[in-house]
């Protein structure tokens, strides 16, 4: 199948591959999808036969698809790659199945229907059916139902460079992350040829507020003692955010 052209926006759905076929193609069909990203671990895993059968389906329809091949069962993984594409190729509408595949490529898809526009839905099935494709592939009850989420500030660029250059460079003082952050562009003079030294710690006290705010880091000490370092979280979204120091081109059918 070919790409659209370009330009063109599409109804663009991303769909973990877990057991389950019915719940995969039939809201694809029912929300008039116009391509659909199939996020699995490997072509040749054990659900690579739902994964055929997905395909073969999308194949008999004439639904643009593409195969994500990456670690279904890190959060971060999924939800970098969803923030990506989405980045890389905004003028689409997005939507994000989130019944269907690992659990942690659907918190993934949660988690990503907070920071960007993609519209989540759950597909309900009837378990009291007879499986289909396998024991696992339930018939579809009703129609899929769209999940509210809440908007978060969006990420920018300079907190997710600041959080990456503390991750890296281990617990810094605040002189170290002035100077960091002044070399680099994020801070400095804005209306004047110069600035004082309190307008640069106004400025870095920005960031690293934002920073500490969405719990990416811990700021402990005071003073000359003060140093800031990574949270676990903080990792998490470092890796999550990579897309946005190191944007990617979309997928063909995207572009």
């Amino acid at each position: 199948m070919s790409a659209p052209s370009p330009g063109v926006r599409l109804r663009v759905h991303f769909v973990p591959v877990g057991y389950e076929v019915d719940r995969v193609v039939s809201p694809l069909r029912s929300l008039r999808a116009d391509a659909a990203i199939l996020f699995t671990f490997s072509r040749t895993d054990r659900v690579s036969g739902c994964l055929r059968e997905i395909q073969n389906r999308l194949d008999s329809v004439s639904l643009q698809h593409r195969v994500i091949e990456c670690n279904v069962w890190d959060v971060a993984t999924i939800a970098t790659e969803v923030g990506s594409m989405v980045a890389s190729a905004p003028r689409h509408d997005y939507f994000f199945n989130v019944s269907t595949g690992p659990k942690t490529a659907c918190v993934a898809g949660t988690i990503a229907g907070m920071f960007w526009p993609i519209r989540l839905y759950y597909v309900p099935v009837d378990y009291d059916s007879k499986p289909r494709f396998n024991e696992h592939d339930f018939v579809v009850r009703d129609s899929p139902v769209f999940i509210p989420t809440f908007e978060t500030p969006p990420v920018d660029k300079t907190t997710i460079s600041t959080l990456t250059h503390i991750m890296e460079r281990g617990p810094r003082s605040k002189r170290e992350l002035i100077e960091y952050l002044r070399s680099s562009g994020a801070i400095g003079p804005r209306l004047r040829a110069s600035v004082t030294p309190q307008a640069l710690h106004a400025q870095a006290d920005v960031i690293l507020r934002r920073l500490d705010a969405w719990g990416f880091i811990e700021i402990e000490g005071r003073g000359r003692a003060l140093r800031v370092k990574v949270t676990n979280m903080g990792v998490a979204a470092a890796k999550m955010f990579n897309h946005i120091l190191h944007p990617r081109p979309p997928p063909d059918i995207l572009r």
